[in-house]
This record gives C-alpha cells, sequence and structure tokens, in this order.
C-alpha cells in the first residue's frame, strides 16, 4: 500500500515547487462535486491547505483515509495537510483519489 504522510509540517525553506504543490492539492480539493470539501486556507509558503468536511465526520473520514495510507491532521472538524518540496504530484493525486472514493 502506498502512504502519503501529510500530517508532518514543513520546516524547510520556502520552495517554488512547495507553492505549486500547494495550489494542485487546493485545486484537487475543490475539484470535487457540490457539497464537497471547503478549503479554508491554502498557504504556498508553508505548504498547508486547511479543508473542512461538510456533513461528513471528520474523524471517521481522517481514519477511512489513514486506512488507505493517506495521513493528515485533525483540528477539530478540519484536516490540515502539509506538504513538503519532495513530494511528488503523484502523491497528490492519489490522496485524491482515496478521498474521492470515501467521499
Amino acid at each position: 500500500m502506498r502512504t502519503v504522510q501529510m500530517d508532518v509540517p514543513w520546516t524547510g525553506e520556502e520552495s517554488p515547487r512547495l507553492a505549486r504543490l500547494t495550489r494542485h492539492w487546493k485545486a484537487r480539493l475543490e475539484d470535487f462535486e457540490p457539497g464537497g470539501p471547503q478549503v479554508l486556507l491554502a498557504d504556498q509558503e508553508r505548504g498547508q491547505v486547511l479543508a473542512a468536511f461538510p456533513e461528513h465526520d471528520t474523524d471517521r473520514l481522517r481514519a477511512r483515509l489513514e486506512r488507505r495510507g493517506v495521513r493528515a491532521r485533525q483540528e477539530g472538524e478540519t484536516l490540515r495537510f502539509f506538504l513538503t518540496p519532495e513530494m511528488p504530484f503523484e502523491d497528490l493525486d492519489y490522496a485524491w483519489g482515496c478521498l474521492n472514493e470515501i467521499y
């Protein structure tokens, strides 16, 4: 099973690649049908995306993602996704696919 670790903050330098990855993940989350995830924050400098999942149990959603190898940090009723410059774009597409299957 593939593992996509998005629960540990990036502490390195600002990176153009990190900004591109953050924009890509934000766009993937916004690619859902109406009623999908709500992106509350997309910080390109720090590689963080904060999203709410209306009408879904966030803890259950996080646990189901984790069973598929996608790790994110739960903060109340939101999930915070931390990206790193080394993360392949394919990891984000895999995470989106997992989220799409269970959402």
